[in-house]
């Protein structure tokens, strides 16, 4: 049995920007996320019967690959063109998907890798993030950006830059003990009870990045960007809180048709009466994951008890898609 995982992730700076739309556009762009302790899991397992069975909310077994349901399993098996006969894939999940985690660019990164491990094919991060991505954005023209893939490859606290042509590099730094502290101590995600398919609202970022009176506005949420990331990994809590509440009231703004006014309500609440210095809905829309800044942790739990909102506890996952049994 093959068993693979990959981390979901928080998005730092730049969301958004990561969309062809954009980056061909406008000669690039720089992004960066955390991926974080939350997994997408695939396991694998040859069977007797010759029949393939997929197991995830649903159960399929068929001989053929193009009866597939599941379109990023199918697509993914038919561009590797290897024989699949007797094959059983499983995927559990940490976290549900729809909530901003970037759950389904984990999930073909973790299949890629056990697909991979399976077959004896090149399975280094770059190619995991790179061939996702195409199974995504290429085949099933889903209107996607390169950020889920690509940290949930890489893992870590890390920076992507994207060259015009589409081509990446990543950087990531050594977390200083005082950054992984403030991640553990300071940082805390909320569940907001929604979820969402992120399709419609990509496509409308997607077209708003094609108009060129936006390129200023989305120019500026690229320097927030790089100022967030460097704030976090020079353990500076302040600015990083300060930059990254006006980052969201400037999304807020932008995406006033995404965005639940309850949400919005929560927030401007816990602003107001100083239990967080910052926050941010993770992931395009607006439902899914509150992340807050908080220098008063206890008081923050002890008011949103009262909302009645979930927190979901998590640490820095630095390992990046990984090989968990073989």
């Amino acid at each position: 049995m093959i068993i693979t995982r990959s981390p979901l992730r928080i998005s730092v700076g730049g969301g958004g920007t990561d969309l062809p739309s954009y980056y061909e556009e406008n000669g690039g762009t720089v992004f960066s996320s955390l991926s974080i302790n939350k997994h997408i899991y695939i396991s694998l397992n040859k069977r007797f019967l010759d029949t393939i069975l997929i197991r995830y909310l649903e159960n399929e077994e068929v001989s053929d690959l193009d009866d597939i349901k599941h379109d990023i399993i199918r697509e993914t098996l038919k561009r590797l063109k290897r024989d699949f006969t007797g094959l059983e894939i499983t995927s559990t999940s940490d976290v549900p998907g729809g909530t901003g985690l970037g759950s389904s660019g984990a999930f073909g990164v973790a299949l890629q890798m056990a697909l991979r491990q399976y077959t004896n094919l090149k399975s280094d991060k770059y190619t995991l993030a790179s061939e996702s991505t195409i199974v995504e954005k290429d085949i099933l023209l889903r209107p996607i950006g390169l950020q889920d893939q690509y940290i949930s490859s890489f893992g870590g606290l890390t920076e992507f830059t994207v060259l015009e042509s589409g081509n990446i590099s990543a950087s990531q730094n050594i977390n200083s003990i005082k950054t992984l502290e403030i991640i553990k101590d300071n940082l805390f995600l909320y569940f907001t009870d929604y979820s969402r398919d992120a399709s419609t609202i990509l496509a409308d970022q997607s077209k708003e990045m094609s108009d060129s009176k936006r390129s200023t506005e989305f120019g500026n949420i690229i320097e927030m960007g790089k100022f967030m990331y460097k704030s976090l990994v020079d353990a500076d809590l302040d600015s990083y809180a300060n930059c990254m509440h006006d980052y969201w009231m400037l999304k807020r703004e932008r995406q006033k048709t995404h965005t639940l006014s309850g949400i919005n309500d929560v927030y401007d609440h816990l602003y107001a009466k100083k239990l967080i210095s910052g926050g941010k809905l993770v992931g395009a829309g607006g439902t899914g994951f509150l992340l807050l800044a908080s220098k008063t942790p206890s008081k923050l739990h002890s008011e949103m008890k009262k909302f009645g909102l979930k927190q979901l506890e998590f640490d820095i996952d630095n390992d990046g898609a990984k090989v968990v049994q073989c």
